[in-house]
């Protein structure tokens, strides 16, 4: 009888640690989903925003081309300023796809960390396209939005001109270098280690 009784307590002690095992197996895998999530919503957030702002853009320096067009000089100017705000809105549209699609709760980790493989290496790619292309932007928006904005015209002063690009381009790419680096690079990195931890629990 007592071993009856020492057999029916090892099976529900047996039981309780199964399920606190499962438990903590699900709270473990939740709590690293949750947190590969939050790192990855930055960068999501900061393109949706990048996005708005991009078609924003695009809408004014339409107005302007068609205001200032009469002059050639800004009717180049603005031409070329909507084709670069334009493919300024497709790469932010690209980043925000690849984001979308990461599927943190209902797909296998396997699946998470090729997705985000995906994006990191579409992502190093546009990275560089951005960095050569920025100081191009920067002369070709300058003196549209110089124009629209304040009614100042660059163009005639080629020294300020050439003063502003500078001051543009040395504020504006170590500013969007620390966003790669912050943003991008360093959310990417976390949310790897997240998902290679718990990819090694389950295995184990």
């Amino acid at each position: 009888m007592e071993l009856d009784d020492l057999k029916r307590s090892w099976e529900q002690y047996d039981k309780k640690l199964s399920a606190n095992l499962k438990f903590n197996e699900a709270l473990f895998k939740k709590l690293n989903l949750d947190k590969s999530r939050r790192e990855m919503s930055a960068p999501l957030n900061f393109e949706l925003v990048n996005a708005v702002m991009d078609g924003v853009l695009t809408m004014l320096a339409s107005s302007w081309t068609i205001q200032f067009g009469h002059e050639r000089i800004y009717l180049v100017s603005g031409v070329l300023s909507i084709l670069s705000l334009i493919t300024m809105l497709g790469v932010a549209l690209v980043k925000i796809k690849l984001l979308s699609r990461i599927d943190y709760y209902n797909a296998p980790v396997i699946e998470l960390q090729k997705s985000l493989l995906r994006f990191e290496d579409k992502y190093f790619r546009l990275k560089r396209i951005e960095i050569i292309l920025f100081p191009f932007y920067v002369v070709i928006l300058l003196p549209l939005f110089a124009k629209g904005l304040r009614n100042f015209d660059f163009l005639a002063d080629p020294t300020r001109f050439v003063i502003a690009i500078a001051l543009a381009v040395g504020i504006g790419l170590p500013i969007a270098l620390w966003i790669y680096k912050n943003l991008y690079e360093r959310k990417i990195k976390n949310t790897t280690q997240f998902l290679a931890e718990l990819n090694h629990f389950e295995e184990e």
